[in-house]
């Protein structure tokens, strides 16, 4: 549970709202933190996820799905065998380090964790937690490479890292980074680079990864490739940050989602 209106859940439904969708959401967890710090993380039990979902599917005809922490070791199977019944695109966000490094997914959950991950269309996983699934340090691009390669070998058919600032090769550690946030997507054969310039200032802002996860799967909706769809994504993100970083008034988040919803032109997602 985030004190904050931008953080998980919250930011997962507004970007949802901006794009004209509706958000249903299903509690796995309940996360207790604030503040950049994760207390502690209490599972919901795998048979009342388990009839959250059911219900959700009876009720509701839900056209894609953002998986994030899904809680108990029992309840990664039946997360995964319900969304086989989705006629739709699903992300995985895997999560398994809150911000200061504590563990939110125990090592009998990420080893189940792992058995699924063929099954989302994409997996997506922050610089920290990579290290951590991939088992190596990333301080350069070249190494993000090795652990996208890596987390492919273990199932995941497509996968994209956000590596935020980052050096290109391990060489270069010494001098600072490109400017550039850096989101690199491998699909078992090639690579793709998605960057942005990197804007400063926005360390209180915890929507951006909302904010490029639920148009991605806005454009795979529309039957839109992957690498296609996270090129917009990315610029659909980059310009709304980058509204964020420019307004001066009481609300600066709202701007933020409100950006959400306008089309980049080509020129913006190019740029």
């Amino acid at each position: 549970m985030y004190p904050g209106i931008t953080r998980g859940l919250s930011a997962d439904l507004l970007a949802t709202q901006a794009l004209s969708g509706t958000g249903y959401p299903v509690c796995t967890s309940h996360v207790v933190a604030g503040d950049g710090v994760v207390t502690d993380v209490l599972n919901v039990p795998t048979d009342t996820v388990a009839a959250q979902l059911e219900h959700l599917f009876e009720t509701r005809t839900p056209t894609s799905a953002k998986v994030g922490i899904i809680g108990a070791t029992p309840t990664v199977d039946r997360v995964f065998d319900h969304l086989h019944s989705l006629d739709g695109p699903v992300v995985y966000d895997l999560t398994v380090s809150g911000p200061s490094g504590e563990d939110v997914v125990e090592q009998e959950g990420l080893e189940a964790i792992v058995e699924r991950l063929s099954e989302p269309d994409l997996v997506t996983i922050r610089r920290t937690d990579a290290a951590l699934v991939a088992g190596m340090e990333i301080p350069s691009l070249d190494d993000a490479q090795v652990a996208a390669q890596r987390i492919a070998q273990q199932g995941a058919e497509h996968v994209l890292i956000r590596c935020g600032k980052l050096p290109t090769h391990f060489y270069d550690q010494e001098g600072s980074p490109p400017d550039y946030a850096l989101d690199l997507f491998f699909d078992g054969d090639d690579f793709a680079l998605f960057e942005a310039p990197h804007l400063d200032g926005l360390q209180s802002h915890h929507g951006a990864s909302s904010g490029l996860l639920l148009p991605l799967l806005h454009h795979l909706e529309t039957g839109m490739e992957l690498e296609p769809a996270l090129q917009k994504a990315k610029g659909r993100v980059s310009e709304a940050l980058r509204a964020l970083q420019q307004d001066e008034g009481d609300n600066p988040d709202a701007t933020f989602f409100e950006t959400l919803e306008e089309e980049p032109t080509m020129a913006e997602v190019q740029e």
